[in-house]
């Protein structure tokens, strides 16, 4: 059996692969693989979510990435990624090499040297903050500026939610004071220079090898052009984000650690914030963690364990 079949032995009936890819006949789905990699021999890999994504292995044993895409869908945005995450791996910075696009199907080598760590450890977050220094610099200076659509509509407060598992208009009841929250967090004015950074900068995409060397980044469509007080608050928010460890942490750091990151941060990019940029850090990263405790209530019908009222508290005041 391949990944696909295992996955939807594991997840019969998924929404997710049904809203991605319109069928869960394991065969209809090895047949769209085909159809973009006819070298396939095999399909390693198969997870979704915010799209589908396919490990394929070829007549010449070599191996490719696939990513295909449903809730974006602006090509230019893809091959401006694709610029940048070239820029990055002549750089050696982990960044797998894109081998092109057809459609929204993004394809590049598969990448994966080195291990998953436990971002709680203080030596690994301080090595995923410099990184996203080094991201944000060498990435920026490619002079490339990738622009992922956010999905919010104008005076909403949560974008299009990036899966079909959550509903927020129908389960509006009980999440207000989320949504408090959440409108206390947005409405921190915006402050510093935009970079090029990646908005989902969690340890579930990252591999290091024994010296904390970022070995692999994955998810560059999460990549695009904002200010860096935002992008270093949301990473801020969720960078211990991981389920690849095969053991169980704590998906979400503490407000001290999320302090502790950001302060990695400013240490790494060799400057300290302003006041009026570390402001805007600390509520980028309340907002990240609003919109996880949002998707929770969506998802689980509650999110008081999500402990977020303690989370905005410390660093919102």
């Amino acid at each position: 059996m391949d990944a696909i079949g295992a996955f939807l032995e594991r997840h019969p009936g998924s929404p997710i692969v049904l809203d991605v890819l319109a069928t869960l006949d394991p065969a209809e789905i090895r047949a769209q693989v085909h159809e973009l990699e006819p070298d396939a021999v095999d399909v390693f890999f198969f997870a979704a979510s915010v799209g589908a994504l396919f490990g394929v292995r070829r007549h010449d044993g070599s191996r490719v990435a696939i990513k295909l895409h449903k809730l974006f869908t602006n090509e230019q945005y893809f091959d401006d990624v694709h610029l940048v995450q070239a820029a990055l791996a002549d750089a050696g910075m982990g960044a797998p090499r894109p081998l092109g696009r057809r459609g929204l199907a993004v394809r590049e080598e598969w990448l994966d040297e080195g291990t998953f760590r436990d971002a709680h450890e203080r030596a690994v977050r301080t090595a995923m903050a410099q990184a996203l220094a080094r991201f944000h610099a060498t990435a920026t200076a490619t002079g490339v500026r990738p622009r992922r659509p956010f999905l919010r509509p104008l005076g909403a407060l949560w974008p299009k939610p990036h899966n079909v598992l959550f509903d927020f208009e129908a389960t509006a009841k009980g999440a207000e004071w989320i949504d408090e929250i959440g409108w206390a967090a947005r409405e921190v004015p915006g402050a510093g220079v935009e970079v090029v950074g990646h908005t989902d900068w969690a340890a579930k995409h990252l591999r290091f090898d024994d010296h904390l060397n970022v070995t692999a980044i994955y998810d560059w469509d999460s990549v695009t052009t904002d200010l860096e007080p935002r992008l270093v608050g949301a990473a801020a928010g969720s960078f211990t984000y991981t389920e690849e460890l095969g053991e169980t942490v704590s998906l979400w750091p503490t407000a001290d650690e999320s302090l502790a990151f950001i302060a990695d941060y400013e240490a790494a990019r060799g400057t300290p914030f302003t006041k009026e940029e570390r402001h805007a850090t600390r509520a980028a990263c309340v907002y990240l963690r609003a919109y996880a405790a949002r998707c929770q209530h969506a998802y689980a019908g509650e999110a008081r364990s999500s402990g977020l009222q303690a989370f905005a508290e410390s660093l919102l005041g």
